[in-house]
């Protein structure tokens, strides 16, 4: 029976690392050790996790960065430390059945692949109004299935330098653009997710996303890429400028007759849009105006936010600036 690694980056995760950890000692597959890799910190995630340490001597483990290395800078210094023979790549906000483990890492331990992934991440915290109006309980291995993996065999990672931390929220995907391997999809492994519940949390997943989308829609699909995103920015800009066109034509409509078409037009289309968006686990009707009158309209102008400013800093600073984190050699 192979060992395991459990590799788990944490950045200020102390409303889910414990839960995470938790749902991990109690696996049925018994051979494993979880390697927490606090990714600078500033809230007690350290202490939360140090606990386990003492109570679960050998079998968890934490390593504390000075500095936040991202995701894949996390999982790489992680993979370097691992004793393992097979490696888990975790999220620290995500949670598992007892057998999750063990069935993921079936088609590795049995030869018949390299690299695994789950095939459904059901949305664990949908009780939350944020999170209802991202109109989302499950999410599958669709589109790019297989080209993220959350298993792999620790020699092979190694071999081919871990993942490029410089890609930021989508660094994962990295180590199929090295390889050009993709993973076996487990159809009855799953975890738990939870999608971000805070302003703060939307805000900072969108701007991680943003200060790398540029360079991997010109990666993955050249022009076109770029093409598709410049859309996505000018439907994020007109969430953002909706409002405020609103105000602006309050003003100067009885001044400037010809920007009584133009300025209405942005707040037009992001009340239609946010009319279509889903919303899930509604209980009332109460319930669903507060959610379509306040959380949607807000998630959209902080989503977009988000994104912007994230866009934004890769245009001013780079889409890559840095390679710290990177598996020596590599």
């Amino acid at each position: 029976m192979p060992t395991v690694s459990i590799i788990i980056p944490a950045h200020d995760e102390e409303r889910h690392i414990e839960r995470c950890i938790q749902s991990l000692i109690t696996q049925d597959y018994e051979d494993i050790e979880i390697i927490v890799v606090d990714n600078g910190s500033r809230d007690k995630t350290p202490e939360i996790v140090e606990r386990y340490v003492n109570k679960y001597a050998g079998k968890v483990r934490l390593l504390r960065l000075e500095q936040n290395l991202g995701p894949g800078g996390g999982r790489n210094i992680g993979a370097v430390s691992a004793r393992g023979d097979i490696l888990v790549m975790v999220d620290a906000d995500m949670f598992f059945p007892p057998d999750y483990i063990g069935k993921l890492i079936g088609p590795i331990q049995r030869g018949q692949a390299l690299l695994a992934t789950h095939s459904i991440e059901y949305v664990a915290n949908t009780d939350n109004p944020w999170v209802k109006v991202q109109g989302q309980t499950v999410r599958g291995q669709r589109g790019r299935a297989g080209e993220v993996f959350r298993a792999v065999k620790k020699e092979f990672f190694i071999r081919h330098g871990g993942f490029d931390p410089r890609l930021h929220y989508h660094d994962d995907r990295t180590f199929f653009y090295k390889t050009g391997a993709k993973a076996v999809v487990v159809e009855d492994a799953y975890c738990y997710h939870n999608n971000p519940d805070t302003a703060k949390e939307i805000f900072r997943r969108n701007y991680w996303i943003g200060r790398t989308y540029l360079a991997i829609e010109y990666h993955e699909h050249g022009v076109k890429g770029l093409l598709r995103a410049l859309t996505i920015t000018l439907v994020r800009l007109i969430d953002i400028v909706a409002l405020p066109s609103i105000a602006v034509w309050a003003v100067l409509q009885p001044v400037v007759p010809i920007l009584n078409a133009l300025l209405p037009a942005p707040a037009i289309v992001f009340v239609a849009s946010t009319v279509r968006m889903k919303i899930v686990k509604v209980e009332n009707l109460r319930e669903r105006v507060v959610l379509r009158t306040v959380y949607a309209p807000l998630y959209r102008i902080i989503r977009a936010a988000g994104l912007l400013t994230g866009i934004l800093t890769s245009l001013i600073f780079g889409l890559r600036v840095t390679r710290r984190g990177s598996i020596q050699g590599s």
